[in-house]
């Protein structure tokens, strides 16, 4: 509310306090201000003063906080404490108008939302800075990025979208469908919406367009007539992706059973990048009630995974000549993994030899298209 900028410490702080929360399963009530909207000259004085009275009440009870954010926002944290917070809402909703807005949010069940007030709040979703890596020459400047991502905005995703069965294999003969793999098609999706260019060229270009690809994809899939009738199904999302509001209004639409129903996978390339980050993403899909599958790009990756690190997700590994030497390093528990590029019979013999029953793959794909 002071004239000076506030704290990038705060919102990060803030991201702690909430990526624990869904960690330990912490209840916790935010009063998110948006002040940020609302016009400079009704940021202090008189406005000040009765923002601060109303917070008051809210700020009394031990292990409060407020959290005043980069782009001007605040963020009221307390433990749950009844009627008090909700007051403060009619009261700052009245005094701030529609301009603005006091939005009520409860943890571990609104994570995303203020993970996503965080991110806007710094300005993560803004043009990068030059000197953080190098752009491809001459192509993606800003305004090509901008009109790329108006262009996701608008298209129709289903036509790049590329649906295979993940079915379940034992070697004395017993299959059975355990759901259905939806990935977009990348290479025809950079044909026709990036002109041909490689995104892939700057890395922090390609996780930007890959998750401005997904928020898209997760819109389409959020309409509540067709994912009534969905059936069980794998996603792969960056973990990034599910700090988007995108997200937050997929998860809305789906039951319990449809979460449970309902594969996320997280490529294991994020853990490197953020580990942090990664954690708290795959925490709150197992709050959400989701299955969680860690997706490894080679089978040189197996060693950066232990049995504890893995835990009870599911492992996706794509088969390549060279996964026979790294077996050794398959987690005990073998009906984890999911074999994937499974596209010939002899891919699925050697699973079987490992003890995997999962697969996916175009030979399954054919089988299941004759049934």
């Amino acid at each position: 509310m002071s004239g000076t900028t506030p704290r990038h410490g705060d919102a990060l702080a803030l991201a702690h306090l909430v990526r624990d929360a869904v960690a330990a399963g912490a209840e916790r009530e935010a009063l998110h201000l948006r002040l940020s909207r609302l016009a400079p000259q009704l940021r202090f004085g008189h406005h000040q003063r009765l923002v601060e009275e109303a917070l008051a009440p809210v700020l009394r009870p031990a292990r409060s906080r407020l959290f005043s954010l980069p782009n001007g926002d605040l963020v009221a944290v307390s433990p749950p404490q009844g009627e008090h917070l909700q007051e403060a809402q009619r009261v700052l909703s009245t005094l701030l108008g529609g301009g603005a807005g006091a939005a009520l949010l409860a943890l571990p069940r609104d994570a995303v939302a203020l993970m996503s007030a965080v991110e806007d709040a710094l300005g993560l979703g803004a043009w990068p800075p030059a000197s953080v890596e190098a752009m491809p020459e001459g192509f993606f400047g800003p305004e090509a990025l901008a009109g790329l991502e108006r262009a996701l905005q608008g298209a129709s995703l289903a036509c790049f979208l590329r649906r295979s069965p993940v079915c379940r294999l034992d070697p004395g003969g017993e299959a059975g469908f355990a759901w259905e793999e939806w990935r977009l098609a990348w290479p025809e999706l950079r044909a026709a919406l990036f002109d041909g260019a490689d995104p892939a060229a700057a890395p922090w270009l390609a996780r930007r367009l890959r998750r401005a690809a997904e928020r898209r994809l997760l819109a389409e899939l959020a309409a509540p007539a067709e994912a009534r009738h969905r059936g069980p199904i794998g996603l792969s999302l960056a973990a990034g992706t599910l700090e988007e509001e995108a997200f937050l209004r997929f998860d809305a639409v789906l039951s319990a059973g449809q979460r449970a129903r309902t594969v996320v996978a997280l490529p294991v390339e994020d853990l490197l990048a953020d580990a942090e980050g990664f954690g708290f993403a795959r925490a709150l899909l197992r709050v959400r009630g989701y299955r969680v599958a860690l997706d490894l790009a080679e089978p040189a990756q197996l060693a950066l995974l232990s049995a504890e690190a893995l835990g009870e997700d599911l492992l996706r590994l794509r088969w390549s000549p060279a996964l026979p030497a790294e077996a050794a390093l398959l987690p005990p528990r073998r009906e984890q993994v999911v074999l994937t590029g499974a596209d010939r019979a002899a891919v699925i013999g050697w699973g079987w030899e490992q003890g995997i029953t999962l697969f996916e793959g175009r030979l399954l794909t054919l089988l299941r298209e004759g049934e």
